[in-house]
């Protein structure tokens, strides 16, 4: 594959209860640079994504 940039996101729902609900999401558009391994940095902005992600809900759930 020729990709010149990736998009990676996460999203996590949270069921609070009596119908409410929270969506934390996080994405991150990388520029790939020739020689770079795709599916390394796609692993690698997918983990901080999902790392993103856990930060936010525990920033709600901390100011709740």
């Amino acid at each position: 594959m020729n990709a010149k940039e990736i998009t990676v996101g996460y999203t996590y729902t949270k069921n609070l209860g009596n119908f409410e609900n929270v969506k934390v999401d996080a994405a991150v558009t990388i520029s790939i640079e020739p020689g770079q391994n795709e599916d390394e940095l796609y692993s690698k902005a997918f983990e901080s994504m999902k790392k993103q992600v856990k930060n936010g809900l525990n920033k709600f759930t901390e100011a709740r």
